[in-house]
């Protein structure tokens, strides 16, 4: 059965880029642990050089960190998975039109601008391009660029599967090839299963 354990946490402090990431490896630690491998915090690849990587991780498994302001979301599956958490700016707002114009499909931008909530919709669509990288990324087949991904690989049209989940201005997307995915989040997030292009 193909499977992802997640941990979702929340920093209290305002920590910088390198501190969130080595939370997440601690985390990715813990989560090793709990599949019976030990992952020793300082064996995980330095922060800046892509997936995270450890020896002792062998095929199948997989780590996955993500991390955005005070939250950082960390994961290990037996099959591969692209994640992203991102957290709305105000300031994106009011540039918002320029930047749905970025995204590489006409469908996906008119999509976005019909939606109730514009803002929210242009974060479900960039934390999927951002997961749709990771997991060509984890598969060796690294995209030229972010927006060289297209929403279209999602099913219906595509073999690529995604769950989504928004709240109070955070955006988590899950990407991944195994349409029958069971994701175990701690804590429990209403992860919704989506089709493209309902943004």
């Amino acid at each position: 059965m193909p499977y992802l354990h997640l941990i979702y946490t929340h920093m209290e402090a305002a920590p910088d880029g390198a501190a969130r990431s080595q939370r997440g490896r601690e985390l990715l630690s813990l989560l090793t642990k709990q599949q019976g491998i030990d992952c020793h915090i300082n064996g995980w690849s330095p922060r800046g050089s892509g997936v995270p990587r450890h020896p002792a991780l062998k095929a199948p498994y997989q780590a996955s960190l993500s991390h955005r302001d005070q939250r950082v979301l960390a994961g290990v599956s037996n099959v591969p998975v692209g994640i992203d958490i991102e957290h709305a700016r105000a300031r994106h707002g009011t540039r918002l039109p320029a930047l749905i114009e970025q995204l590489p499909e006409p469908d996906v931008r008119r999509a976005i601008l019909k939606a109730d909530d514009p803002l929210a919709a242009f974060y479900r669509a960039w934390t999927l391009h951002e997961a749709l990288y990771k997991l060509a990324s984890v598969s060796d087949e690294k995209p030229a660029s972010l927006f060289s991904t297209r929403l279209s690989l999602l099913a219906p049209e595509g073999d690529a599967h995604a769950w989504l989940w928004q709240s109070k201005g955070w955006t988590i997307s899950i990407v991944t090839h195994d349409r029958d995915l069971d994701i175990n989040c701690l804590p429990g997030l209403a992860l919704r299963k989506v089709v493209n292009p309902s943004l």
